[in-house]
């Protein structure tokens, strides 16, 4: 059977979609069941007792009962040049994404009969085009020579939104997380689809529209003239505007959007395969730089990192209370050492002076009596 893929590996969970091919097209893109109980599966790898690496949900339930030998958040870390360890193993970020997706490619394969005709794989929207390149090569070295890279935020534009329409010139996607919203812009470029133009990360979901809003008249774009806005991720309860100036998309299964909407960016890239366009010069939604495999680009410079003393709490101990109160302690010990020697030095005096002794009565006090040596 006639598929394509799409996969968007998310932080916690990771999301797989299919479009079938039918006549004279492609149908609507579903979702690929890869968890146990829920359609998502876990984004974790863990290495058993013989090396093997365990994927999904079964590498997080291993996980929970050897918590050092599991592997997360890998995807956001690709273009690192340090390795993740487990157990003094070294494992290059890029290599356990390719297993991940290795492993979903896989399991579509045996429920269709074959691999796909295209896979499509979200990246976060921060990427530049050597993160892009590394992943590529490690894809390429897996069996995977021509995969599209596009940020989540395309892709599940793309669920609702695949092409741009007439006179439609920007729209929006709010991404529900952990950290906050994720608030993209997107620009049409054309035949070549929708392209990120303006972002803002961490914002409160109450903030979100707004906050969209201000970007696109940053750009230039009213609210009314946005091309729609999709909501995706963990949206909350009642995070839809009652009365939105424009379009807002949802879904049925908003942490779904992604990976439906890189389903639907891998048929049109199979429809446009055989397009007469020419590549782009920048990397596009629709007709990406994926094909050839170039010398891989300078790596970009690591950000500078301000480092800031850190000071250790002070002991509440005895000890410590005599330490920083040393020059007041040391100022009574020399007024008690001083006042010390001045009541030794008038108990010695006392001491040797002896008892006081009265003078012995004599006759000569008496009145009339003689005076002179010898009578007294």
């Amino acid at each position: 059977m006639s598929y394509v893929l799409g996969i968007d590996v998310a932080q916690g969970r990771t999301h797989a979609a299919t479009c079938r091919r039918t006549r004279p097209g492609w149908g609507d893109p579903e979702p690929l069941w890869l968890g146990e109980r829920t359609p998502a599966a876990a984004s974790a790898l863990f290495v058993d007792d013989e090396g093997y690496l365990l994927t999904g949900d079964a590498a997080a339930q291993a996980g929970a009962r050897v918590p050092s030998r599991l592997l997360t958040g890998f995807h956001r870390r690709v273009g690192d040049d340090v390795p993740m360890l487990v157990e003094g193993e070294p494992f290059p970020p890029e290599t356990l994404t390719t297993v991940l997706v290795e492993g979903i490619a896989e399991h579509a394969a045996n429920q269709f009969g074959g691999a796909p005709d295209h896979l499509v794989l979200t990246h976060p929207g921060d990427w530049g085009g050597y993160r892009r390149d590394v992943l590529r090569r490690a894809l390429a070295d897996a069996g995977f020579p021509a995969v599209t890279l596009v940020p989540g935020s395309i892709a599940a534009l793309g669920a609702h939104l695949p092409v741009p329409g007439p006179g439609a010139t920007a729209a929006g996607v709010c991404e529900f997380g952990a950290d906050g919203v994720n608030v993209t812009l997107a620009t049409a470029t054309g035949a070549s689809g929708w392209q990120p133009a303006a972002s803002a990360e961490g914002v409160a979901p109450a903030a979100a529209l707004s906050t969209l809003f201000a970007l696109a008249s940053a750009a230039s774009t009213s609210p009314k003239g946005l091309a729609g806005v999709v909501f995706c991720g963990d949206v909350p309860p009642h995070a839809l505007p009652a009365r939105p100036p424009c379009p807002v998309f949802a879904g049925p299964v908003p942490p779904a959007a992604a990976a439906l909407g890189a389903a639907a960016l891998a048929a049109l890239r199979v429809d446009h395969r055989g397009a007469p366009h020419e590549p782009p010069a920048v990397e596009t939604t629709l007709l990406p730089q994926v094909d050839t495999l170039g010398d891989l680009g300078e790596r970009p410079p690591r950000p500078p990192v301000e480092i800031t003393p850190f000071e250790l709490p002070e002991k509440t101990g005895p000890m410590n209370l005599f330490r920083r109160r040393r020059p007041l302690a040391a100022a009574v010990l020399v007024l008690a050492a001083a006042v010390s020697a001045v009541v030794i030095t008038l108990t010695a005096r006392e001491a040797t002076a002896g008892p006081d002794q009265s003078p012995a009565p004599s006759h000569c006090a008496r009145p009339g009596a003689p005076s002179g040596e010898g009578h007294c």
